[in-house]
């Protein structure tokens, strides 16, 4: 019987420290994909299939892990992958090649996350108080 994977420790503890939803991570590694562009939060919101308020409260939880450099551009503002120092993005690497070979695991991670649960929760207040007005 094949021995089953562990996502490797380093890329639990980023996970724990710096993802708190799947939709945050997919920002992340659009952005990581594409490092010499600059995105609005609607042109991620469009390559995600996404809300773009979400996505905007997604960009500002990278950036202030580090991970992401916002600007504004004439009347828009720019987001791009930018992490803060070589360490931060040799994580990001790590993560994205788990999510790749391990993609159960990283979300696994995420779901199981208290920060993540306590972030699921608090939008769900949010998103309540957005839609009664």
């Amino acid at each position: 019987m094949a021995e089953e994977r562990r996502l490797p420790d380093e890329v639990a503890r980023f996970i724990a420290d710096h993802i708190t939803s799947v939709e945050q991570l997919e920002i992340l590694l659009l952005l990581r994909g594409a490092p010499d562009d600059e995105w609005t939060a609607r042109a991620i919101c469009e390559a995600l299939r996404t809300s773009e308020q979400s996505v905007i409260r997604r960009l500002a939880d990278l950036e202030a892990g580090g991970l992401v450099a916002s600007r504004k551009a004439s009347e828009h503002v720019v987001h791009r992958y930018a992490p803060a120092s070589p360490s931060l993005d040799e994580d990001v690497a790590r993560l994205s090649s788990a999510y790749t070979e391990l993609r159960y695991k990283v979300l696994e991670s995420i779901f199981s996350n208290p920060i993540s649960n306590l972030h699921v929760y608090a939008e769900g207040f949010r998103f309540r108080k957005e839609r009664d007005g």
